[in-house]
């Protein structure tokens, strides 16, 4: 037994590690494979996603592109009938109003023998009832005076609007009389005291419909008809249309205004329309010249900058150059090296400037040279004078 147990106890991580964690871990990799492309498929599927969200993006807006123009075509189709039905209400409000304001003339001629001016000036029609309203129809009559009765006594310019169907009828006196009294709208009567030759009078009367006569003469102050040497001229206007055109005139009227306010914002709602197009177009304009530009690159290459035009500025030196080089015999002791100048680096051997040009040296002060060249320009290094007379570049 103990040989076992000392086996088993030898061979049991073996064996676990053998039996329980090879296949666990072989399951944990399975998983891990299973979990990537679980995940890789959540990836392609979102990326699917991604896209038929673009493509349903592109689909609305090209609808709203759609929808736009279908509605700025409805809007100007609005637009044109509205025009229309402002031409049809204003016409119809214009044949309204003419209607009912335009009068219906007659004359009334004057009959010497009888002394008078009558007329039976026929049918009245409108929607007027018996008695005095606001629906009578209008009837103006003048009479100009061409020869007044010559008496002493007083005399009048009578005139009667009748309401029956004959002028010559033989109670149209009883009739008079009941207008004179007053108190009845189918008899009217009106006067003037002591008209005058060569004047002109108006009579106002308000009718009701049906027929009607119309008289007008002279009498004294018995009420007798003067009837010698007078003459007289009478016409009339009447307005039958007034009240029957003038009402659906309002109508139309009202009609008319109310187009007219549609019309208006249509067209201010089209140019509105019209005016974000144009600022659209204007943009993607701008835009595609802008990304021309771009692509064609820059127009040259650029432009190269001008050289030094003559030696560098001098400035006063505060010491004196920090150079292995001695001065000339019998020459001054530097003050200081120049301070603007460009700094040159330290050569391992300082060679001689052998002037084979027509380049020359010219003086800049405390022993200091510039090197001017044939064409005018100068070299950007300082030169001092070596003890045998040649110019050295100068090494700080």
């Amino acid at each position: 037994m103990n040989g076992y147990t000392s086996f088993f106890l030898i061979s049991s991580p073996i064996i676990v590690e053998n039996i329980i964690i090879e296949p666990f871990k072989c399951w944990i990799e399975i998983a891990r494979d299973m979990s990537d492309e679980e995940a890789s498929d959540v990836v392609e599927d979102t990326s699917y996603l991604e896209e038929e969200e673009e493509a349903v993006d592109e689909q609305s807006y090209d609808e709203q592109i759609e929808k736009t123009e279908d509605s700025f075509k409805t809007l100007k189709a609005e637009l044109k009938r509205s025009k229309w039905s402002v031409f049809l209400f204003v016409g119809i409000t214009v044949v309204m109003f003419g209607f009912a304001l335009f009068p219906m003339s007659t004359s009334v001629p004057y009959d010497g023998l009888w002394g008078a001016a009558e007329k039976d000036i026929g049918f009245v029609w409108g929607p007027s009832a018996s008695g005095e309203d606001l629906m009578d129809v209008p009837f103006e009559l003048e009479v100009e005076v061409v020869r007044a009765p010559s008496v002493s006594s007083e005399v009048t310019l009578e005139a009667y609007v009748l309401k029956l169907d004959d002028c010559q009828d033989l109670g149209v006196s009883e009739f008079q009389q009941v207008a004179k009294e007053g108190g009845s709208h189918e008899y009217q009567y009106s006067s003037k005291k002591n008209p005058l030759e060569g004047e002109t009078y108006n009579f106002d009367f308000n009718l009701d419909m049906g027929q009607h006569c119309v008289k007008v003469q002279f009498v004294n102050d018995q009420g007798i008809v003067l009837k010698e040497n007078t003459e007289l001229k009478a016409k009339g206007k009447l307005w039958p249309n007034q009240v029957i055109a003038g009402v659906p005139g309002m109508i139309f009227l009202g009609v008319s205004v109310y187009a007219i306010l549609g019309l208006i914002s249509k067209r201010a709602k089209v140019n509105e329309i019209l005016e974000q197009e144009r600022i659209e177009e204007e943009k993607k304009a701008a835009a595609e010249a802008t990304t021309q530009r771009i692509s064609l690159g820059p127009g040259g290459p650029p432009k190269s900058a001008a050289g030094p035009t003559g030696p560098p500025k001098q400035q006063k030196r505060s010491g004196p150059p920090k150079s292995s080089i001695s001065t000339t015999v019998g020459q001054q002791k530097r003050s200081g090296p120049p301070p603007s100048s460009p700094k040159v680096e330290a050569e391992p051997v300082q060679e001689e400037i052998i002037q084979t040009d027509e380049s020359v040296f010219e003086p800049a002060g405390n022993d200091y040279f510039y090197r001017k060249m044939a064409d005018g320009t100068y070299e950007q290094t300082i030169y001092v004078q070596s003890e045998d007379g040649t110019y050295i570049p100068y090494e700080q």
